[in-house]
């Protein structure tokens, strides 16, 4: 809806204090009046009034970010906040634009959330909380960090803060049990009283062994931190090098050891070693003291357990200073560790996969024979393709991945089927599992080492009334993948950005049977036969590099060349070959696909057509693709699906799921063609496509529309180029539009007024594009 106009005595009145003041400063204050008055009318009567006084503190070239500040405030926190924040120039925007006044989490949190993403692919959040820890599914830090004046140092602070917490969320440390088979735990646990006829410890059962528990613990956080700052500094050695001041500044500021009991001082002397990776003993303390404690700190440690032999051994040591211990402040970018806190999320997913699991793989057992007519009846349409049980004693046994397959954030291998769980024995008969199952297994053998018979025999007595696949017409479901992620929006009336103004949902499109594929596949069968013997030769370029030292044949223009040369007292040549180079391509390209309501009836089914056969061409020529949907309904609400991704081979799964592409609501395209981009990013390839089908202008169901959503959609796409991606969109509609080449650009994109030209044109966009 837009803005009221508004009466003439408000205008006047709030103009008045304009009077006064010189016109270069009026035209200056007047400039920003477009980008504040479409968002709040009290708002920009604020603005003028304060308007002013703001000019007295600000130079020209900070006025258009104070406004775009003032706006950011108004829609995070309302109109209250925003004229609070205009109030004071100084305080509120000034000194935070010299980085005097730290650095907020939710001001880098969208920056630190991809970064997250690119180390650890599951799904982790991150929250203000009292103190720094995990618990492995959500990253606590604290709400604001002002360690140090430059707001850069800060901002190396949270991110070294994160990477540490995914590195001990990679390593397990959480959910690691030690054995407690070593001589030194062995005599621990004779001393607590406390046996265990397992042999193995949680992290916590540990610490509870020793006469002084906290001790125990910080001795064993210093140890893993050691192994997991090692390891960062291997993987990371830039932000390793970058927070080397840092680190050293903290370890600077932390307390005196001289202040701190016998114990407590050892330890905060191995903090401020392990801080600044260097140890520096204090005027009280002799070096023979704690050589020996910095000796055994040093050691390497591939593995928890070596962390918890280490923390032992270093415990022992410290027994023969006086006193008790007193706790320290743990680091600032390690925290403490709470394993009780990663032992609730672990059990509740543990629950939630296996009730998955069981409900998925009871959609796809066979039912049981004595079923009753009535029954069978009711669910004619779920049960007429499943397989029926003869014998009530038929058993269910699940091959499981091996070792190698449950390697961390790797999902099972498509090879080798029998010998990694991808079929389900069901009394002599096999049936393969779906993809989502395949994931599953996995993750449940990861968490427990097998997946427990008791998982599978539920399943079976469910056969038949489980989460069957999604009958073809249906209302289009998607598995949730992550959490929501906000994305920026490109305001063009105020030339910036409204933060965390996008809310997108990623999900992955369930797969349908159904006759779709086969009458595609059918009906194109000819220029399918063609594509491929195209997309063949497309597999590598050849070309001859003349004038080589060395190659596959003689350059005879080099030679007669290299011949008058010397005949006329010049140096002769040594480049008289050529050779034949071979170019492997090295393309990554996703094509994202208008999801919205308008694509719906023969629209739709040519983009599902012209999908399935770039799928079996690109399988011909070996480029790396992905194929996306996205739709949306307000900005708190952007749905982008997941249909095939970079690392899936391409299967009769994925052209189920091409074939479950269905249309859904509006057309806001800045929030997926960004998280598209980020995506792309994380790609190693020479040449990274992305490849928008659209029928239409941009435009969702709130004030999404018209010009504001054109330029959000080229900045989005500005946005894409400026991280090495190359758009390209092909726009299926009845008419051109002059919107298009401002959105696009003249050379990005290409007009179909036939929509059912598509599945033929779009193959050969494709070789145009990529040759």
């Amino acid at each position: 809806m837009s803005p009221p106009l508004p009466n003439e005595w408000e205008v006047e009145e709030s103009l008045d204090p304009l009077a006064a003041i010189a016109e270069d400063k009026q035209e200056l204050i007047l400039r920003q009046v477009g980008a504040i008055w479409p968002v709040s009318n009290s708002l920009c009567y604020s603005y003028l009034a304060c308007a002013d006084n703001a000019l007295s503190c600000l130079d020209e070239e900070q006025v258009s970010g104070w406004v775009a500040a003032v706006l950011d405030i108004y829609e995070k926190k309302g109109l209250k906040a925003a004229q609070t924040f205009m109030a004071d120039v100084e305080s509120n925007y000034l000194c935070r634009l010299r980085g005097e006044t730290g650095v907020r989490l939710s001001e880098v949190a969208p920056r630190l959330l991809p970064y997250a993403k690119s180390i650890f692919k599951g799904l982790v959040a991150l929250q203000p909380g009292e103190e720094l820890h995990t618990d492995t599914e959500t990253i606590f830090l604290h709400r604001k960090l002002a360690i140090f004046p430059a707001e850069t140092d800060n901002f190396l602070v949270y991110k070294l803060m994160v990477t540490t917490q995914l590195l001990l969320i990679k390593a397990r440390t959480y959910e690691t049990v030690i054995e407690g088979n070593s001589p030194a735990i062995m005599k621990l646990k004779a001393g607590s009283g406390r046996q265990s006829t397992s042999g193995q410890l949680t992290i916590e059962e540990f610490w509870q062994l020793f006469p002084e528990p906290r001790l125990a613990e910080d001795l064993f956080t210093l140890a893993e931190g050691w192994r997991i700052s090692k390891e960062l500094a291997d993987l990371f050695p830039g932000l390793w090098r970058d927070t080397a001041d840092p680190r050293s500044e903290m370890a600077r500021r932390r307390p005196s050891p001289d202040s701190l009991p016998a114990k407590s001082r050892a330890v905060e002397i191995l903090c401020r070693y392990l801080i600044a990776n260097h140890f520096e003993p204090d005027r009280t303390t002799a070096d023979n003291e704690f050589r020996l404690i910095i000796e055994e700190f040093e050691k390497a440690a591939a593995a928890v357990p070596d962390s918890a032999e280490k923390a032992v051994k270093i415990y022992e040591l410290l027994q023969n200073l006086p006193g008790p211990y007193k706790p320290v402040a743990p680091l600032p970018y390690l925290g403490r560790l709470k394993p009780a806190e990663a032992q609730r999320v672990r059990l509740r997913k543990r629950t939630a996969t296996r009730d998955k699991f069981i409900k998925t793989l009871a959609a796809i057992l066979p039912e049981p024979a004595e079923s009753s007519p009535d029954d069978q009846r009711d669910n004619s349409r779920q049960k007429a393709s499943r397989p029926k049980l003869q014998t009530e004693e038929a058993t269910a046994l699940l091959i499981n991945p091996t070792a190698r397959d449950l390697a961390e954030n790797e999902p099972p291998s498509l090879e080798n089927n029998r010998e990694k769980g991808q079929f389900l024995t069901l009394a002599g008969p096999e049936i393969e599992l779906t993809e989502e199952l395949k994931e599953m297994i996995a993750e449940i053998s990861a968490d427990l080492g097998q997946v427990p018979t008791d998982y599978i025999s539920a399943a079976h007595g469910l056969a038949g009334k489980g989460e069957s696949p999604r009958q073809a017409g249906e209302a289009l479901e998607g598995t949730s993948l992550t959490g929501a992620i906000t994305y920026d929006e490109w305001d063009f009336r105020r030339a910036g950005f409204r933060k965390e103004w996008c809310v997108l949902n990623e999900k992955k499109v369930s797969p349908v049977r159904g006759t779709f594929v086969q009458n595609t596949l059918d009906k194109y069968r000819g220029l399918l036969i063609k594509l491929k013997k195209q997309f063949e030769m497309l597999r590598c370029t050849e070309r001859l590099l003349k004038r080589q030292r060395d190659g596959d044949d003689i350059d005879l223009d080099a030679v007669i060349e290299s011949i008058t040369d010397t005949r006329a007292g010049r140096p002769e040549s040594e480049k008289l070959f050529v050779r034949l180079r071979r170019d492997e391509r090295d393309i990554a390209v996703m094509f994202l696909i208008d999801m919205s309501a308008s694509t719906e009836g023969w629209v739709g089914e040519a983009l599902k057509e012209a999908l399935i056969l770039m799928g079996e061409s690109l399988e011909v020529l070996g480029d790396r693709f992905a194929v996306c949907g996205f739709s949306g309904m307000r900005r708190t609400r952007s749905d982008f699906y997941h249909i095939k991704d970079f690392d899936e081979k391409y299967s009769q799964e994925i052209e189920e799921r091409i074939a479950a592409i269905a249309p859904q609501e509006y057309t806001r395209m800045g929030p997926p063609i960004r998280h598209a981009t980020g995506i792309l990013q994380e790609v190693d390839a020479r040449v990274r496509l992305l490849i928008i089908l659209s029928d239409g202008k941009p435009e969702d169901y709130d004030d999404y529309k018209g010009e504001y959503a054109i330029e959000d959609t080229r900045h989005a796409l500005i946005e894409a180029k400026a991280a090495g991606i190359h758009p390209f969109c092909i726009t299926i509609d009845q008419q051109a539009h002059d919107y298009n080449a401002h959105m696009y650009g003249e050379v990005n994109y290409i007009f179909l007024d036939k929509v059912r030209d598509l599945p033929v044109r779009m193959p050969a966009i494709y070789r145009n594009l990529t040759t």
